[in-house]
């Protein structure tokens, strides 16, 4: 959640050979995206991921770390400086990027929108309700205060439009036409990833 009380302090404090040394995060929006199509790339070991994510987000190679050090640092950052919440619902990234809604803690994780393939829903809503043009931010905007204005994007804008359609579920009084409409929208828009077994999803819809 963004602090609008306070400025914006993005530093990673570590002691190294018994000194305490201060590194600048580097935490435009890009680089948090990198970050997750860095972490989320099944041809990049595990092993090598921790200390990739700190040479994003700073600049530097931290060589003298083991990979648990590492790990310890970036979950840290992450959860101080990247993962971000919405106060009525609560909206998680996970360190590959991949955005999980969760409407109560009973209900199984959805996730609505992922920010590699939404790019040109987000761009275009950017524009249309704000006038930023999120390539003239590359290495400018902010990653909390990009996640703010992303929750904030008004009814009308593509990237709105498209949520609504992934997180539709039949109400009472929906007609069947619509309802088919909406499986096809669905369908149309559904994250590529997504395994949807058809007949499983027509009887979860009768």
């Amino acid at each position: 959640m963004l602090d609008i009380s306070r400025k914006l302090v993005d530093e990673l404090v570590l002691e190294i050979e018994g000194e305490e040394q201060i590194f600048p995060l580097l935490l435009s929006f890009d680089r948090v995206l990198k970050l997750f199509e860095m972490w989320g790339d099944e041809e990049i070991p595990e092993i090598m991921r921790p200390l990739l994510a700190l040479q994003i987000l700073t600049g530097v190679s931290f060589e003298n770390l083991t990979v648990d050090e590492a790990m310890e640092i970036v979950r840290a950052v992450f959860e101080e400086h990247i993962q971000t919440r919405k106060v009525d619902d609560e909206v998680e990234y996970d360190l590959a990027g991949n955005v999980i809604k969760t409407t109560s803690a009973d209900e199984p994780h959805k996730r609505l929108y992922n920010l590699k393939y939404d790019g040109d829903y987000v761009f275009a809503s950017f524009m249309q309700a704000y006038r930023i043009d999120l390539i003239e931010e590359i290495g400018k905007l902010h990653w909390k205060k990009f996640n703010a204005l992303l929750v904030g994007l008004p009814e009308g804008t593509k990237f709105v439009e498209v949520l609504k359609i992934r997180s539709y579920e039949p109400q009472k009084g929906d007609s069947s036409e619509y309802i088919q409409k909406m499986r096809e929208l669905q369908k149309e828009f559904r994250l590529p990833d997504e395994d949807i077994d058809d007949e499983a999803e027509e009887d979860s819809w009768d």
